[in-house]
């Protein structure tokens, strides 16, 4: 059966359309300029804060502008020879640029699972997460997704071995194995995606139910801004493990013809065009963030009140997307 496939394969090159490569360059090219951009804004805004002033969503935040700033360095290489051979000589830098890539959207994805998680934590538990909620342990959730990420990432270039390396963005011999696919489906999206949900939801929910109580335009903001982070989220990253998953079926089913094999090829690469914008989303998303956060803290409170409340309600006011 894989002798067959590895054989139907080699008789049918895949190969992206003009349409799915002017979409790459389309997207990356913007991504890239607004990315670096915002990204450097943030880290230098966020450096420039005084550290007795930083909070933990300071430090989640300043998690995901690093992972996007590593990805906006190769990015141009990307672009450059995403539909280009690959030279011999660059093998190791295509092994580099695509572990990046791979670490920055699972470090997206769960860095973004952790603030839903805290969010939840500290509107659901205000007392208890005085003590929860700090720089500390916000370092250690994010070196802990750092290590994790980094340590499973070489099990791609494991699975990525027998791959001929011709295009360095394109598997045009053989698929990933359907394990990897599932680790990427399950562990990497629909368990992020279903916390992310659930925390969303009810967070939506309770302050849906205190609208009575304080700023009601400002809390209708928040929830505007909860659902939409989520719904960027479902926008960015659902496309791509499902291109993953149907790529896998398509390739490894004899009942499908090359042309179908195209299809998926093409509708994965066309998902990971979607998913690369995150690194320019995220920078918006950081702004409001912030700018949420210090509106809410200049509305009819003064910087005495603002400092010593920041931590638990303006943090709760606002979800970056990816």
């Amino acid at each position: 059966m894989k002798m067959t496939n590895l054989t139907n394969l080699t008789n049918c090159p895949l190969n992206i359309t003009n349409t799915v490569l002017d979409l790459q360059t389309g997207t990356s090219i913007p991504t890239f300029i607004l990315g670096v951009l915002g990204n450097m804004y943030i880290l230098v805004m966020f450096c420039r804060r005084p550290r007795a002033d930083w909070t933990y969503m300071n430090i989640y935040i300043t998690n995901m502008a690093i992972a996007d700033s590593i990805l906006l360095v190769f990015l141009p290489v990307k672009i450059h020879y995403y539909n280009r051979p690959l030279e011999d000589n660059l093998k190791g830098l295509c092994n580099c640029v695509l572990s990046v890539y791979y670490i920055n959207m699972y470090v997206s994805i769960f860095t973004l699972t952790a603030i839903s998680m805290v969010r939840y934590v500290a509107i659901k538990y205000p007392m208890k997460s005085r003590a929860i909620l700090s720089c500390r342990n916000a370092l250690v959730v994010c070196s802990l997704i750092w290590f994790t990420i980094v340590s499973i990432s070489p099990v791609y270039f494991v699975t990525d071995s027998d791959n001929d390396k011709k295009m360095c963005f394109q598997r045009v011999k053989s698929g990933l194995s359907l394990h990897f696919v599932l680790l990427l489906i399950i562990v990497g999206f629909l368990l992020p995606f279903l916390i992310i949900l659930y925390c969303s939801v009810r967070i939506i929910y309770t302050l849906r139910k205190q609208l009575d109580i304080g700023t009601r335009s400002e809390k209708i903001q928040c929830m505007f801004i909860i659902a939409a982070n989520f719904i960027v989220f479902v926008i960015c990253f659902l496309p791509v493990h499902m291109g993953y998953f149907v790529k896998y079926i398509v390739q490894n089913e004899e009942k499908y013809n090359c042309s179908d094999k195209q299809l998926a090829h093409n509708f994965l690469h066309i998902a990971l065009s979607i998913s690369s914008m995150n690194c320019g989303l995220d920078c918006f998303s950081y702004f409001f963030a912030t700018k949420t956060s210090w509106n809410m803290c200049s509305t009819n409170r003064n910087e005495k009140e603002c400092k010593s409340d920041y931590n638990t309600v303006s943090d709760q006011d606002s979800m970056p997307t990816t």
